[in-house]
């Protein structure tokens, strides 16, 4: 991320730290110091995609990551909570969707 917009790093570095809240516009747009505008159209051009899309992209890298970690110790259901999954069905399909695997599988792999 070097050389980016320092609304995108400080947008991006919020996002991470706080993945396991439910994160909004008006959230952002209080931590950058920039309209709920402006940071759409920074992350359209450094990364080409929506504020949310970053944050599910996240959440889902997370996700994966602790899934990983601790495949059968820490049920996946908890994993999505944990990353701030509130919808655990659309957490599976999209997870699916991204890695190929439905994370249940991969906590057993």
């Amino acid at each position: 991320m070097d050389n980016k917009h320092p609304a995108l790093q400080s947008a991006c570095d919020f996002i991470k730290v706080n993945l396991h809240l439910k994160i909004s516009m008006l959230d952002l747009k209080r931590h950058t110091k920039y309209s709920e505008r402006s940071l759409q159209l920074i992350f359209k051009k450094y990364l080409n995609k929506s504020p949310f899309e970053y944050i599910e992209e996240q959440r889902l890298l997370k996700a994966y990551e602790l899934i990983k970690q601790h495949k059968q110790s820490k049920k996946t259901t908890d994993i999505a909570t944990e990353v701030g999954f509130r919808h655990l069905g659309r957490f599976s399909v999209n997870f699916k969707r991204r890695f190929g695997v439905h994370p249940s599988a991969l906590a057993r792999s």
